[in-house]
């Protein structure tokens, strides 16, 4: 009897924790309300009444006025009340000066992150599960003229067959993200190096094709491959906290853009779908704490900065803990890797930086 009460009281403290857990924490000094603005993103609205911004779908989802509670509109007045003991969002009807103006907000709904920061990674870039992908692409003969450096406005001869009326994308094989650990090929990073139309089929399945944009030379062997509409780029993403089973890592910067950025910087993290990884799972960067080797006050040393000798000499090695640094949140998710953009930096984000499930 003795241990089943015992056993009643943790479950009891236990329930109780995680209600509180439960419980949407509201920032110090927020406002009762809000007028959206043009320019402001979901993270950004969040973020002004909430502690973990991740969590806006529980202040917004039970909103009987917003029946979608992603599209917001700049204009629109969000007023913060409490409904059973929860805060909630409801949206103060705006009356629009004019159709036309009704119609331009509503082709412009509120997006979850910075579109600019995005939207280049979500319709050029490309990360191919294995190199083979990439290799059974449709790939660049050449011109006419020798020409090794291929630009704008020339004719381009593609082994493979094409769609007319389809825009391609021609990419040229860049990282080659592998684990640091086990050494597995996470990915094969596609830098777009030019866009082109189709044009008249020839033998030997070759196809004639008009490069219209550079964005770097194209070169014998690249790869063509059809390019999302741009129309269908995705700007609303439902937020949650991911549910990763094992931290993660940041594994690098696309396009060879160093190995150091800040807020609204892309990476490239090594979780991805197997992973349980989705898009719109929001993840927190942590700068990974200092090794240390030594076990006294006289020993105790950086390791980094520790000798080889000293290192030899000293048995213990452990590390000081993680430091928090932002969040991010992954907006395209293939089977390995994901791409993740920084929505929150307070100091520079690096490669190998500990990527891991929000508090």
């Amino acid at each position: 009897m003795k241990y089943h009460k015992l056993a009643v009281f943790f479950a009891s403290i236990l329930l109780a924790t995680s209600s509180l857990a439960d419980v949407l924490q509201l920032k110090d000094g927020h406002p009762d309300s809000y007028v959206v603005k043009k320019g402001d993103t979901l993270w950004d609205i969040s973020g002004v009444f909430l502690r973990k911004p991740w969590l806006w779908p529980r202040l917004w989802k039970l909103n009987p006025q917003v029946k979608d509670p992603h599209w917001i509109y700049p204009g629109d007045v969000l007023n913060l009340v409490w409904v059973n003991g929860e805060p909630q969002l409801v949206r103060k009807k705006v009356v629009r000066l004019s159709p036309s103006i009704k119609k331009s907000v509503k082709e412009n709904p509120v997006p979850t992150v910075k579109l600019s920061a995005i939207a280049p990674f979500l319709q050029y870039d490309h990360i191919f599960n294995k190199q083979d992908d990439l290799n059974s692409l449709p790939y660049v003969l050449g011109d006419d003229q020798n020409d090794k450096g291929l630009i704008a406005e020339q004719h381009l001869y593609v082994k493979g067959a094409l769609k007319e009326g389809v825009q391609y994308g021609i990419y040229h094989p860049g990282q080659v993200y592998k684990d640091k650990l086990t050494g597995e090929v996470l990915g094969v990073e596609g830098i777009l190096a030019g866009i082109a139309v189709v044009g008249a089929s020839h033998p030997d399945n070759v196809t004639e094709v008009v490069l219209t944009k550079n964005m770097r030379e194209v070169m014998q062997g690249d790869h063509l491959m059809a390019m999302p509409d741009s129309a269908l780029l995705n700007s609303i993403y439902y937020l949650k906290p991911a549910a990763l089973k094992q931290n993660g890592y940041v594994v690098a910067f696309p396009g060879n853009h160093g190995s150091v950025s800040g807020q609204y910087g892309v990476f490239v993290l090594n979780k991805g779908a197997r992973d349980g990884l989705q898009n719109g799972d929001v993840v927190k960067l942590m700068r990974p704490g200092v090794e240390l080797t030594g076990n006294s006050a006289k020993t105790i040393a950086y390791r980094q900065n520790s000798t080889a000798g000293q290192k030899l000499m000293s048995s213990d090695s452990h590390r000081l803990p993680d430091a928090e640094v932002g969040e991010a949140m992954a907006f395209k998710v293939y089977d390995k890797v994901s791409m993740a953009v920084i929505l929150r930096a307070n100091d520079m984000v690096r490669t190998d930086y500990v990527v891991s499930n929000p508090d």
